[in-house]
């Protein structure tokens, strides 16, 4: 059985973009976010039980996929509120206005980093869930992030 280690630091990256292409890891352009704390990658088909007189056990069938990313980052200035980009407009406002204007954002999270033959999940969504908070005892901003998948989430390899 192959093991995921994910205690390199070139494991695990999300990278965004506005397009796909932007999006893939490695991607020049792409907006590789550096401070990454936790992520989740929940691909969740949902299930809907019920029971009928003449059975004693339930029955139950799937609707459709309800995917999301959800991760805790350290807050960074040029990634939060952007950095000069021309070419990936997701660097270049940031993750909040990237939020607050509802732009559907291409995104992959490598689980292996990004050598050849490497395995990624890829789909597109919304961001969301910004909440950054301070306090007396952390000496950076943390803050949430959501990202909630429009459609279906994909395996890919580099």
């Amino acid at each position: 059985m192959a093991v995921i280690n994910i205690t390199a630091g070139s494991q695990a990256i999300l990278t965004l973009g506005n397009t796909a292409p932007l999006a893939v890891p490695g991607a020049s352009n792409g907006l590789a976010l550096p401070t990454v704390n936790d992520i989740t990658v929940n691909a969740g088909t949902q299930t809907v039980r019920y029971s009928t007189l003449d059975s004693s056990a339930s029955s139950a069938f799937t609707t459709v996929n309800e995917n999301e990313i959800s991760l805790n980052m350290l807050v960074d200035d040029d990634f939060f509120f952007g950095a000069s980009n021309a070419t990936n407009l997701v660097a270049n406002v940031g993750l909040l206005q990237t939020s607050i204007n509802k732009t559907e954002t291409f995104f992959s999270v490598a689980f292996e980093g990004t050598d050849s033959g490497d395995y990624y999940i890829s789909g597109k969504g919304f961001i969301g869930g910004l909440a950054p908070t301070a306090s007396i005892d952390a000496a950076v901003w943390i803050s949430p992030m959501t990202i909630v998948v429009n459609g279906e989430i994909a395996r890919t390899a580099l």
